[in-house]
């Protein structure tokens, strides 16, 4: 569902003219795949090796008995520079239709690159921060024997603050993965 929002978002021109139906959008993964290895005279397991999978993956994927999972399919579309969308939605197969898709796609620059490498870099340090802070925390409580109450609920509150952190570096690092994907 999310894809297929953002495709409408996307390609804003094309929704003013578009019926909305309950038809399901016709997916062409399977023979995307094939068909880009095909053009590009590489085997399965070339392609495997180029966007590192294996060839079973791939030959999975274009019998269409299989699906990747969002990083492989990131890796897939930005081997062959189309979008997902692109990759998904559109038959490839017609030239025309892979020249636009190929012309639309848009690479990161190497500063776009370096920095989300800064990002990387400063997410490992943030949760190490927290990390430390924990441990201080944890030490400097085992110490104290007879707590009065006020300090309690600070400690209570402390172990909750760092609870969310931890959910949110969490998420954070699954974002940062995401983007690992896109960059190979």
């Amino acid at each position: 569902m999310y894809l297929k929002w953002y495709y409408l978002l996307e390609k804003q021109e094309d929704f003013t003219t578009m019926e909305i139906t309950n038809q399901p959008t016709p997916i062409y993964l399977h023979t995307n795949i094939r068909c880009l290895r095909k053009q590009m005279n590489l085997s399965q397991e070339e392609l495997a090796g180029k966007v590192g999978l294996n060839r079973g993956n791939i030959a999975s994927y274009e019998k269409g008995s299989a699906e990747p999972k969002i990083c492989n399919l990131v890796r897939l579309a930005n081997f062959f520079e189309i979008s997902i969308i692109d990759l998904t939605k559109k038959d490839l197969s017609n030239a025309e239709a892979f020249n636009q898709a190929h012309n639309t796609y848009q690479k990161l620059s190497n500063s776009d690159q370096e920095l989300i490498e800064q990002f990387f870099l400063k997410s490992q340090e943030i949760q190490e921060v927290i990390q430390s802070l924990h441990c201080c925390h944890q030490f400097k409580t085992r110490s104290i024997n007879d707590m009065p109450k006020d300090m309690q609920i600070m400690m209570m509150n402390f172990e909750q603050l760092f609870d969310a952190s931890q959910m949110l570096m969490r998420n954070h690092q699954s974002l940062m993965d995401f983007i690992k994907c896109r960059l190979k």
